[in-house]
This record gives structure tokens, sequence and C-alpha cells, in this order.
């Protein structure tokens, strides 16, 4: 479910508007925000059916009607995990802050001197000729 989450986060990211300056800055860790609370909710589906005692009031309810269960799930959400969700998006949007103009500059300067654009060539392979084998060292 880890994996899941995070290949989300990574479509979202990629998938996010072109922007420059202060606005890249700003979008990148609005995202980071959003995305820690996305991430912790996705990942509490993962166990949520299976841990909570079935006669509590979060538990889910098979058979009950989506919007029953929709709010069983959020009051879950809200009281189990918000408080690290929370945690996870203040560290997410404070680092993007802080530490996103300097990792921007050294990832658009190894995009610039890396070669992804090198052409790919197709040849045969050269004939080999096998080496002649060497005598035994001894010891």
């Amino acid at each position: 479910y880890q994996m899941f989450g995070c290949a989300w986060v990574g479509l979202f990211a990629g998938l996010l508007p072109p922007a420059t300056g202060r606005r890249e800055i700003a979008l990148l860790a609005t995202f980071g925000v959003v995305s820690a609370y996305a991430y912790g909710f996705l990942l509490n589906l993962s166990f949520w059916p299976f841990v909570v005692d079935p006669g509590s009031s979060v538990a889910y309810l098979p058979g009950a009607p989506t919007v029953v269960n929709l709010h069983r799930y959020l009051v879950f959400d809200a009281t189990t995990s918000l408080g690290f969700d929370t945690g996870r998006a203040l560290t997410n949007g404070i680092l993007i802050v802080v530490l996103g103009p300097a990792l921007l500059a050294v990832f658009r300067r190894a995009a610039r001197r890396a070669s992804f654009d090198a052409p790919v060539v197709f040849a045969p392979a050269p004939d080999v000729v096998p080496a002649a084998p060497s005598e035994a060292v001894r010891t």
C-alpha cells in the first residue's frame, strides 16, 4: 500500500503545471502539504476494516450505505492519524520552502549536464577471436 501511495504522489507531482521562481516553491510546498494528508488518508484504507473493533462507532460496516461508511472512515482517520499526517505535512512544507531553491538549482544543473538525448545506435557485434589459454601460475 505504501508503494501505491508513493506512486500516486509521484504521478500527481509529474502532472503539476510548470512554474518558476517563488510561484514554483509555493506550488511545490502546497503540493507537499496536500500530498502528505492524501498519503495518510490512502494508507489508512489498507487496515481500517481489519484493525477496529466491529462494535465501535468508527468500524467498517459491511452492507451499510457508502455515506455511513465514509463518515465512519473520516472519523477514524481524524482520530487515529491526523496528528501524524499534520506532522508529515508541516515537515514537507517547511523542508520544501527552506531547501527547495537549492535542490531545484542542483537538479537543473544536473539535467543540463546529463546527456539524456543521446542517440541510440544498434550496430552488429564485432568478430571476437578467442584468446589463447594462459599457462597456470605456479606458486
